[in-house]
Parts: structure tokens; sequence; C-alpha cells
């Protein structure tokens, strides 16, 4: 398993539920996980990543100031920002699909 860099664990954390959901992807989506772990480290906002913030609708609903990152073209992660520390929060990982049956617990 590929490490993350350090500067990527300093400014992220992961809740519980995170990561049993990414324990359970396939190993290849895992990789694609790490590698883009490290593209945002470097770069959040780069092009590949294809970073959006989430609006609320009634398919999901999530914290409000959630950002979801793709690392996939079938996959996103969700995180959003700790108001006091500015440490990103990743709480969900799944498929697109998976996501318009999400509810997240914020």
């Amino acid at each position: 398993m590929a490490k993350l860099p350090n500067s990527f664990r300093e400014k992220n954390r992961t809740t519980r539920n995170f990561r049993q959901q990414y324990a359970r992807l396939p190993e290849p989506v895992k990789d694609a996980v790490r590698i883009a772990c490290v593209l945002f480290d470097g770069d959040p906002a780069h092009h590949s990543l294809r970073l959006h913030s989430l609006k609320e609708t009634k398919k999901g609903e999530h914290c409000v100031g959630s950002y979801s990152v793709s690392p996939t073209m079938q996959y996103r992660a969700i995180y959003a920002v700790e108001q006091a520390t500015g440490v990103n929060v990743w709480y969900w990982i799944g498929t697109h699909a998976e996501y318009n049956r999400f509810t997240g617990n914020c």
C-alpha cells in the first residue's frame, strides 16, 4: 500500500464511516483514491479531481460546506472543512449511484 504524504495527513482526517467504506472498495479503486490523495495534497483544485461544492438536493444530504472529489469516473469522496481548524474531514466515499441514496450524518 502506498503511503500518503505527511502533509496530507496533517491537513486531512477521515471518519470511521469513511474508513469502513474505503475498506470495502475494490483494490484498483483504493489505488486510485491514494493517487488522488497525493494529487489533492499538491493541488486540491487539480482538474482531474473534478472538485466541486455540493448543493442540498432531495436525493442526498450532506454536511453544509461539503465538497466532492472524484478519484475515478465512477467513485466520489466527500469532505467538509472543519471551520475551527481548517482541517478537511473526509466522511463518505462510494459510487455515484450510491451517492444518490446517501444521507450524511453531520
